[in-house]
């Protein structure tokens, strides 16, 4: 998201921030599941009140288009779902299109 001044290497603890700063509203879609776990940028995402989905980890096995083709068809009900979620929670992301969402420890 280079208009956002994000590269590669930004740190996660500055994009959350940055984003939590934003005006707009955000849903966050990582594979990064250590972000609920490290005690800095578990602190900025609560603060920041971001909201997200982490993808389980059958995602790092699956072909990009299938992982691509899973986001798309499940966008309205993550939007939908998200939306009513509290500040500061995530939720992992199955693969599998019937399944739910579970929500993951932050805090």
């Amino acid at each position: 998201m280079h208009e956002y001044g994000f590269t590669h290497d930004t740190k996660d603890v500055d994009w959350i921030k940055r984003l939590g700063a934003d005006n707009d509203v955000w849903i966050v879609v990582t594979g990064d599941h250590r972000i609920r776990k490290n005690l800095a940028e578990r602190t900025a995402w609560i603060k920041a009140g971001l909201k997200g989905f982490v993808l389980a980890k059958a995602y790092q096995k699956t072909p990009i288009n299938q992982c691509a083709s899973m986001l798309l068809w499940r966008w309205p009900e993550m939007r939908t779902f998200i939306s009513s979620a509290a500040v500061g929670s995530m939720f992992e992301l199955p693969i599998n299109k019937r399944s739910g969402f579970e929500a993951l420890a932050v805090r």
